[in-house]
């Protein structure tokens, strides 16, 4: 297939910064290659990273679950109910009064009956 080949998958690039479509364009044509060609490397390079840096940290997240199965569960949940008993829930509701000092709550109310 030749690269204006129809069925090869293709896409718009607006680039945001002039000067890094300049420097395509400039490197392409030192290399002696296409934008696309040089631009599609790139993309390839980059990805090859992005998804090995994205692997490594995808690696990390599931040892770290693993290594908190049954770890210290008891423990866990006897800390927990200790906590909830001994400690002032900083989250901890009220009701609200009943003074609407400007009526707003009038203007919303349906009548229940």
């Amino acid at each position: 297939m030749s690269e204006a080949d129809p069925r090869r998958p293709a896409f718009t690039l607006r680039f945001r910064d002039e000067a890094t479509h300049r420097t395509l364009r400039l490197t392409a044509h030192a290399l002696g290659v296409s934008m696309s060609e040089l631009a599609e490397t790139a993309i390839e390079h980059e990805l090859a990273l992005l998804g090995a840096d994205l692997e490594r940290k995808l690696t990390r997240a599931a040892e770290l679950l693993r290594s908190y199965r049954n770890a210290g569960v008891e423990e866990d949940v006897a800390a927990f109910a200790h906590a909830e008993v001994t400690v002032d829930d900083p989250l901890k509701s009220r009701q609200a009064t009943l003074e609407d000092a400007y009526g707003v709550g009038a203007l919303f109310a349906r009548s229940l009956e």
